[in-house]
């Protein structure tokens, strides 16, 4: 190959879409071996894409090379391995880690590090006390991804004074603990909603931003709850986890967490503020209580940092810290138990606790979703808002997916209920949730909200209607709202309900007054990207 296209070859080898040819082989091959270090891995990364074939070729070449191009000989077939493995590759590999070569075994030990199987775990075991500090880190490192309880013993006996061995040590032996005991999580672990903490603990219900008192209203009274602002509660849990579940209208729960913590603590000593409350958080008597109260089998805990991406230096320093203190707790954010979520606001760190692992039944009836359904908490929203009344006739005219209609019927007796929509799909979509939620007697309808009329006159109109984000053009709604308005206002019983969402607050205030309703509620609630108001109309004329 001439200079020109040497160069020429160096060039196109930059680009992330390249393919190389036969013809290529050679030359990069010839890169891999005298470029530096930053052109010999871009020389790798292609060769790698020739598969089985450049694996044969670099063995065969490895046999008269020197290093460095030993070394990346070795890194090259381990590349190839990962994806393309094959017993022949995995011998080779297994011979270097007697290479006369440093980084040659070194590479070695990286990539059968990425590797799986017994025999892989006992040479690499064999190779430990051979190995120059640098070659164990490399080891211990590869332990934390394919080791099993030999590997974890050996890595508890560590003694050493080098600092990154002690780290990468530390490091595998959390990986380690957490991969072996995760199998027997999986099958004896869980948390138990039905039991009761030994005193009282404190909890926060986080809703949508405009929900907050309505979550407060269907709590029992003995957890005091309390708004703090419009888009949390917070109650003392006196009893079994599983009464929080009355809150349908809460989207989560969690145990909120002490974060004081004496900075001169050498646990958290080298870590910043948030850190250092993530590990007073984990480590304090209250979070002993609620892991205590509830969890079965092993602690296994994830930490996510809100708003601040995954941040993995501190996770692991965190976990590190609290498995000093907190040896029974395990960081594992596979298969977790409990979210350690940590948010800061106006240089405020809160830490809080969720149940990651506990299944919430509320909703176990949303089987099938039409687009722009209406999220089931906001439902359920609604039903609160309508309330029960004896003998109500419901009528959902933007029926989608049934959801309004299920959580009206869980609150109490109606008379009648109807749904009806345009499309048949969604009426189809209907029926199955309302099945799955134990729901008979639906009447549902293809029909136009703007003009069916129920058999009966309705008591309560509750619906979601569209609101132009998914599936109606924006500019169309106006009109659709203000025939729909006028509708209901023929349609309704005296004294009859309307309990809606509305996109448009002020105008369809004013098209309901106009079509003789009168304004008993309204509320801006968060629809999650936009705002609308839940607004509760009833028709004039009523006995009331």
């Amino acid at each position: 190959m001439g200079q020109s296209d040497d160069k020429d070859l160096r060039d196109a080898v930059r680009s992330r879409g390249f393919q190389p040819a036969r013809a290529d082989v050679d030359g990069l091959f010839d890169q891999l071996a005298t470029a530096e270090r930053d052109e010999a891995d871009v020389a790798e990364r292609a060769l790698a894409r020739l598969g089985p074939e450049a694996a044969r070729q670099a063995i065969e070449r490895f046999a008269s090379a020197r290093p460095p191009l030993r070394g990346r000989l070795c890194k090259l077939v381990g590349r190839i391995c990962q994806t393309r493995g094959s017993a022949e590759l995995r011998q080779f590999l297994l011979e270097r880690l007697a290479d006369e070569d440093d980084k040659t075994r070194r590479n070695a030990i990286i990539a059968l590090g990425k590797l799986d199987g017994g025999e892989i775990e006992a040479a690499l075991i064999a190779r430990w006390p051979l190995g120059s500090v640098f070659e164990q880190r490399s080891l211990a490192a590869a332990f934390g991804k394919l080791g099993g309880p030999d590997a974890l013993a050996l890595l508890r006996g560590v003694q050493t004074e080098d600092r990154e061995l002690r780290r990468i040590t530390d490091e595998a032996l959390l990986k380690l603990d957490r991969t072996i005991g995760r199998a027997r999580h999986q099958a004896e672990g869980g948390i138990d909603a039905s039991v009761a903490a030994s005193g009282p603990l404190q909890v926060a219900l986080h809703c949508r931003a405009g929900l907050a008192r309505l979550v407060a209203a269907e709590l029992p009274v003995a957890l005091t709850p309390r708004v703090v602002n419009d888009e949390l509660v917070t109650a003392t849990l006196v009893g079994p986890l599983a009464q929080l579940f009355d809150s349908r209208i809460a989207l989560k729960f969690a145990f909120p967490l002490p974060t004081a913590v004496e900075v001169k603590d050498p646990l958290v000593a080298d870590l910043d503020k948030s850190g250092r409350a993530v590990v007073a958080a984990l480590v304090s008597d209250e979070a002993k209580r609620v892991f205590g109260a509830f969890t079965r089998g092993a602690v296994r805990y994830r930490i996510e940092w809100a708003g601040a991406g995954h941040r993995r230096g501190l996770t692991f320093r965190c976990a590190q810290a609290v498995a000093k203190r907190r040896p029974e707790l395990v960081n594992d954010p596979t298969a977790s138990l409990w979210e350690v979520v940590v948010s800061e606001h106006r240089g405020v760190v809160s830490v809080e606790l969720w149940p990651r692992g506990l299944a919430d039944p509320r909703f176990a009836y949303r089987r099938a979703h039409v687009p722009a359904s209406s999220h089931p908490t906001l439902a359920a929203a609604l039903a609160r808002v309508a309330g029960v009344q004896a003998g109500d006739v419901v009528w959902d005219p933007f029926v989608g997916a049934g959801t309004e209609l299920v959580e009206r019927a869980r609150l109490g007796a109606t008379a009648r209920m109807f749904g009806t929509d345009l499309d048949p799909t969604a009426l189809e979509l209907a029926r199955t949730n309302l099945d799955a939620a134990g729901v008979t007697g639906v009447e549902l309808v293809v029909g136009d909200a703007r003009e069916w009329e129920p058999p009966v006159r309705p008591t309560l109109v509750l619906t979601n209607p569209p609101m132009g984000r998914r599936v109606l053009n924006k500019s169309l709604t106006g009109a659709l709202y203000d025939a729909f308005l006028d509708h209901v206002g023929r349609v309704l019983a005296p004294g009859g309900r309307l309990v809606w969402l509305s996109p448009r607050a002020k105008d369809t205030t004013e098209r309901a007054l106009r079509a003789g309703l009168r304004e008993t509620y309204r509320q801006q609630v968060d629809m999650g990207g936009f705002w609308a108001e839940l607004q509760a109309f009833e028709k004039r004329g009523g006995s009331r």
